[in-house]
Formats: structure tokens, C-alpha cells, sequence
């Protein structure tokens, strides 16, 4: 199925109400990060990253 203009433009779109957020890593830091994500079951290293920064947040907020 091909991406169309209206695709394109809710995408655009939600894209505007989202911040990103990037960090770079040495690799023996992201295999190590990678392996606890997987051995804790994580379905993706996203996921594993959201909630140890949900996790530190609510330590420090609360």
C-alpha cells in the first residue's frame, strides 16, 4: 500500500504534539542497556528507556 498526501498530513501532524528526545551511547553501554531490557521483557528498548525514565522521575518528584 502506497503512502499517500493525507497519510503524510496526520502524520505531520501528530508528529507536532510530540517532543523527541535523543541521547547517544557507547555501544558496550546500549549492549548492556539492550540486554536488561530483554532479559526483563521488554517488547522494545523504547519501552525499557520510558519507563526508567518514569521510574528515576517519580523517585526524584516524589
Amino acid at each position: 500500500m502506497a503512502y499517500s498526501e493525507k497519510q503524510k498530513e496526520y502524520t505531520m501532524k501528530y508528529l507536532e504534539k510530540l517532543k523527541e528526545i535523543r541521547f547517544r551511547v557507547k555501544p558496550e553501554e546500549y549492549q548492556m542497556y539492550e540486554k536488561a531490557a530483554k532479559e526483563a521483557g521488554y517488547p522494545s528498548m523504547r519501552q525499557f528507556y520510558m519507563d526508567a525514565l518514569a521510574e528515576k522521575t517519580e523517585k526524584i518528584l516524589n
